[in-house]
């Protein structure tokens, strides 16, 4: 039983690496300004890795209606086989109809198994107040006019990248706490994933001096920016990747560009 119980807290002591929600899913922030057109629905699976790990992620963006759209994210951590540990995210936008400007209305961060824990955000955009509970705690953040979520991020992102901007900078709401997100477009690149090969955006997460974890993602252009691939370098030579698997967007089945993509 000692053993077992070591063993099992060596897991835990490792997730907060492996389910960073701003690592797998970015995606990696919300009330945006309206958007240069409406984001495609699509559901998407991805290969992950960290170390010995393996896990397993999925991630859609459906069209409740018009003006309501729905981001989710699954991921699974497995030891030799089994799953230890699984992590869901979901948010809510709402499009407002009067503005044009998209705004969360709620998120929510439940993990399951070992490293147990639990956040959520509600946004109140009328009072500009978002109540945040992080497990027991709870907290109370003013809103800005385009703060986002973890999921919600991704809309930002394609937004800027759709303005043509280099320097994508943006507020967030991240475990509690409001800060600046910023990524820097590094080019344009053919990139290889698990599905195969794609038309690339590359962008690198900048970050405060004295922080030495280097991540960057990889966006496909001809498929509405959804992510397709990401690596992040920590601290002490550990390394986490993310590369897509198989993705459906609007009904149409994701091609690479070597099996005759758009």
């Amino acid at each position: 039983m000692a053993h077992h119980n070591k063993f099992t807290e060596s897991i835990r002591r490792s997730l907060p690496r492996v389910f960073n929600p701003a690592v797998f899913l970015l995606f990696v922030l919300p009330a945006f300004h309206l958007y240069a057109d409406t984001p495609l629905p699509f559901s998407a699976s991805y290969e992950a890795r960290y170390g010995g790990f393996r896990a397993s992620a999925e991630r859609s963006l459906e069209r409740i209606d018009d003006t309501h759209i729905e981001i989710r994210t699954r991921l699974q951590l497995k030891l030799l086989g089994q799953s230890v540990s699984t992590i869901r995210e979901s948010s809510n936008v709402i499009i407002d109809s009067n503005d044009g400007q998209a705004r969360s209305t709620d998120y929510s961060f439940i993990q399951t198994g070992i490293g147990k824990r639990s956040r959520h955000i509600q946004f109140d955009w009328d009072t500009a107040i978002a109540r945040l509970s992080l497990d027991k705690l709870k907290i109370e953040l003013p809103l800005e006019s385009n703060v986002a979520d973890n999921l919600s991020s991704y809309l930002e992102i394609r937004r800027q990248l759709q303005e043509g901007k280099q320097e994508i900078i943006f507020p967030g709401i991240y475990k509690g706490e409001l800060e600046d997100i910023h990524y820097r477009v590094v080019g344009e690149e053919m990139t290889d994933t698990t599905l195969g090969t794609f038309n690339s955006v590359r962008l690198k997460r900048i970050r405060e001096p004295g922080n030495d974890r280097n991540t960057e993602i990889w966006l496909a252009k001809e498929w509405d920016y959804m992510l397709i691939k990401l690596v992040q370098e920590e601290p002490g030579d550990s390394t986490i990747s993310l590369e897509l698997s198989e993705a459906v967007m609007n009904g149409t089945p994701v091609a690479t560009v070597s099996t005759g993509s758009e």
